[in-house]
């Protein structure tokens, strides 16, 4: 078996350089997760030299009852956390508040018995398992992490609702062997699981900033779709493959009919939630391995990689027929929306994709001065 000192020593260690580096980034950032996650690991910290001065001095009521408040308290402090970061944590202030304050009065009378252990081991159960329930509001890009930090809470909860039923178990005197092996065991499970789910937190925190850093400096905010920089920049990209590949390419300038009536109607509110509802129309036709943008108030530009003047028509029309046969719904309102597109298909030569959209620019004036609601190819 591993040996407990050293892996409280390196617990406690561990806890208070994670505990020190989220608080400091509350301090930085000002975001109240970090807080709350870096008070979860030093009362996690606190707990475990509370618990461990049992072998040294015999005051229950620190050693027991507070240890025991203190174990339970870092659960609590991380569900906040994560309601923090989901910006509901107000609410559930005074719930945590009501699981602790309970807590102090049903434990205090048994601190100094075998139920303190029974019953703070059952609370804190309960509270992991809230936790791991907790993350379904969590809107983060890279489900990976989330998908760990929620299998630590259920493990976590499993590993006290053994214990749990270990030590009711024991209690009842239904169990007649000595119990301090396993116990010693799910001790140093609890204490490497909680180190663990302490440093996925941060881990995941900082991914998702730096994914948010990202996208506003690449994405279009209403629509979630590349910006113009991004876009001309990737394009030129596949402009260059396909010059070396020698392979055709089609690039698809869009625009929304008579877009500014929708607003003029309707209000911003709806016309950007209409912006949203043909953006992702959009999006719904094109493959994989497409690129779009939005790059200007109404207007979408598209580059379609290995694609021939023929396909790329034919995928033009499918978007064009994907809005003009649907209509968009919002606030009791049905907008029937529709298209113009124009077409350029790019065989060799130029690196500029400015050039590109410049000319399939050209074919989007036609479609409109041919009535819109069409398609409109033009020859490079």
């Amino acid at each position: 078996m591993m040996h407990l000192p050293t892996i409280i020593s390196i617990s406690i260690l561990l806890n208070v350089i994670i505990g020190a580096f989220l608080l400091s980034l509350y301090f930085l950032r000002q975001q109240p997760s970090y807080l709350y996650w870096g008070s979860s690991c030093l009362f996690f910290v606190f707990a475990q030299i509370t618990a461990s001065l049992r072998v040294f001095i015999d005051l229950p009521l620190i050693t027991h009852y507070l240890a025991a408040l203190l174990i339970i308290s870092a659960p609590l402090a991380a569900i906040l956390g994560i309601h923090a970061y989901s910006q509901s944590d107000r609410k559930y202030h005074k719930a945590c508040a009501f699981v602790l304050i309970l807590s102090m009065l049903i434990l205090l009378p048994v601190h100094d018995s075998p139920l303190n252990h029974i019953i703070s081991t059952a609370i804190i159960a309960i509270c992991f398992s809230y936790a791991a329930f907790a993350l379904r509001k969590l809107q983060v890009e890279r489900i990976i992490h989330l998908a760990l930090l929620k299998l630590c809470f259920v493990i976590h909860a499993l590993i006290m609702l053994v214990q749990f039923l270990l030590l009711v178990s024991d209690y009842k005197g239904d169990i007649n062997t000595d119990l301090s092996h396993i116990l010693a065991v799910i001790l140093i499970s609890h204490i490497i699981i909680t180190t663990l789910t302490a440093m996925i937190w941060p881990l995941m925190m900082f991914l998702e900033s730096e994914q948010i850093l990202s996208d506003l400096a690449n994405r279009d905010p209403l629509t979630g779709l590349l910006n113009r920089r991004s876009f001309i920049m990737i394009s030129n990209n596949y402009l260059e493959q396909a010059n070396s590949n020698l392979t055709e390419l089609c690039a698809l300038m869009i625009d929304i009919d008579f877009f500014k009536k929708v607003n003029d109607q309707y209000g911003h509110e709806t016309g950007d939630e209409a912006l949203k509802w043909v953006a992702k129309k959009i999006k719904s036709q094109l493959r994989e391995h497409d690129l779009v943008a939005r790059i200007g108030g109404e207007e979408f530009a598209v580059i379609l990689p290995s694609t021939s003047q023929t396909q790329g028509e034919s995928l033009s029309e499918r978007i064009r027929l994907a809005i003009h046969n649907d209509s968009f719904q919002y606030q009791q309102h049905s907008i029937k929306l529709s298209i113009s597109v124009g077409i350029i298909t790019h065989k060799s030569g130029t690196n500029n994709v400015n050039e590109l959209l410049a000319e399939a620019d050209k074919g989007l004036y036609k479609a409109k001065l041919n009535g819109r609601n069409q398609v409109v190819t033009m020859a490079f």
